[in-house]
């Protein structure tokens, strides 16, 4: 979504609805592409297809924006990925302006981080769908009390000895330590530069 012919975008959504059809999750991402006028223009119109979210209708840091579009569409509102701290989160959040959360845990300040925005999310009874980072991410939404989403991405997969499990469109969790991968071989072939400092005294 957010092309300049609002009517393509459409289009768009509709065939891939029709192919889908009606028990399929869908889900688009407009990429904050669209003002406050186009945004709830756009929203209205994609009523019809059922659709779970629109991700990032506005920009990321237009909460009032946001405010107003979650209670103007009866689709979920989801954003968060491009925000880097629990206080933005908590700004969304305060104001009504996400129904589907979706931190970034290394934008964030790590896994700490992310947990005391998953609390504050769970709290005001929110979705939860962590942006990138599958190999993070699947281990901190399985420990989300509502059932969340988590995005798939495969660009990573060359970076690591292991894959994630996916079977029916669910993300299964290994019983490997810690995060349950390891750095692959072809990781030290695609560092460019090294450093070494000292410790500090």
């Amino acid at each position: 979504m957010g092309l300049p012919d609002r009517s393509e975008d459409l289009r768009r959504v509709a065939a891939v609805r029709e192919h889908l059809g009606d028990g399929v999750p869908l889900m688009v991402d407009a990429n904050q592409q669209w003002d406050r006028p186009t945004a709830l223009r756009v929203g209205r119109a994609l009523e019809e297809f059922d659709l779970v979210w629109i991700e990032e209708p506005l920009d990321a840091y237009d909460v009032e924006g946001h405010a107003e579009l979650a209670r103007s569409l009866t689709t979920a509102v989801a954003t968060g990925e491009m925000l880097t701290s629990v206080a933005e989160h908590y700004e969304l959040i305060r104001a009504g302006a996400v129904d589907v959360l979706q931190p970034d845990a290394p934008r964030v300040g790590g896994i700490t981080q992310f947990l005391k925005l998953a609390t504050l999310a769970d709290h005001h009874h929110l979705q939860l769908a962590p942006h990138f980072a599958m190999e993070i991410h699947v281990h901190l939404a399985a420990a989300y009390p509502r059932e969340p989403w988590v995005e798939h991405f495969d660009w990573l997969h060359p970076l690591f000895n292991e894959r994630l499990e996916t079977r029916d469109g669910r993300m299964h969790l290994s019983d490997r330590p810690g995060l349950g991968i390891t750095l692959a071989d072809q990781t030290r072939a695609w560092t460019v530069e090294t450093a070494t400092t000292d410790a500090p005294r």
